[in-house]
C-alpha cells in the first residue's frame, strides 16, 4: 500500500472494539515512531503508551476525554520540551507517521487534543520541563468509515506566491 494510499483510507474512528493492541503492532508503532525526523536531529520528544483498559478507561474519566476513547486499544502521547515549539513539531511528525503505520497494519486512529492537561501530566508522572502535547487513540475500529471529502488540489496549493 501507498503512502497516498494509506492517507486516502484513512479517517477518525470515533468507535473501537475494546481489543487490546498486539504486541507486534505496539513495536511496529514505536520503531516508526522512533525513525521520525526531528529538529536538528535533537529528538526531544517522549511517548507515553496507555494500553491497560483500566488506565485507560480512568484516564479517560478523570482526564475528562471523549468517552469513546475508552475502547481504544491503546493511546499514545506525545511529550514535548515544555516552550519548545521544535519539540512539539517533532511529537506531531511522530504521531503523524505511527497514525499511517497503524492505518497500514489494517488499525483505526483518532487524534486527541482536548483533554485536562494537568491530569495527564500527573497521571503520567510526566516531569518537569516536559508537557503533554496531543494524543493518538490506535485500536481495531468497531465501525466502517471512509474519509471526509478534501478539497481539490488546485484549491489547497499555490505556486511562488499565495
Amino acid at each position: 500500500m501507498s503512502i497516498l494510499d494509506i492517507c486516502r483510507k484513512r479517517w477518525s474512528v470515533r468507535k473501537f472494539t475494546g481489543e487490546p493492541l498486539s504486541a507486534a503492532d505496539l513495536e511496529y508503532l514505536k520503531e516508526v515512531g522512533r525513525w521520525a525526523a526531528t529538529s536538528r536531529n535533537r529528538q526531544a520528544r517522549r511517548f507515553v503508551v496507555v494500553h491497560d483498559r483500566d488506565n485507560i478507561r480512568s484516564l479517560v474519566e478523570e482526564a475528562k476525554m471523549q468517552d469513546f476513547v475508552e475502547s481504544a486499544g491503546a493511546l499514545i502521547f506525545g511529550v514535548a520540551e515544555d516552550g519548545s515549539s521544535g519539540s512539539k513539531v517533532d511529537v506531531v511528525i511522530s504521531l503523524t507517521q505511527m497514525e499511517m503505520a497503524a492505518v497500514e497494519q489494517g488499525l483505526g486512529t483518532i487524534w486527541l487534543g482536548i483533554w485536562d492537561r494537568d491530569v495527564v501530566r500527573r497521571r503520567l508522572e510526566i516531569p518537569g520541563g516536559m508537557a503533554p502535547v496531543v494524543a493518538l487513540a490506535i485500536g481495531q475500529s468497531a465501525e466502517v468509515g471512509s474519509p471526509r471529502k478534501k478539497l481539490p488540489v488546485e484549491d489547497l496549493f499555490r505556486s511562488e506566491t499565495f
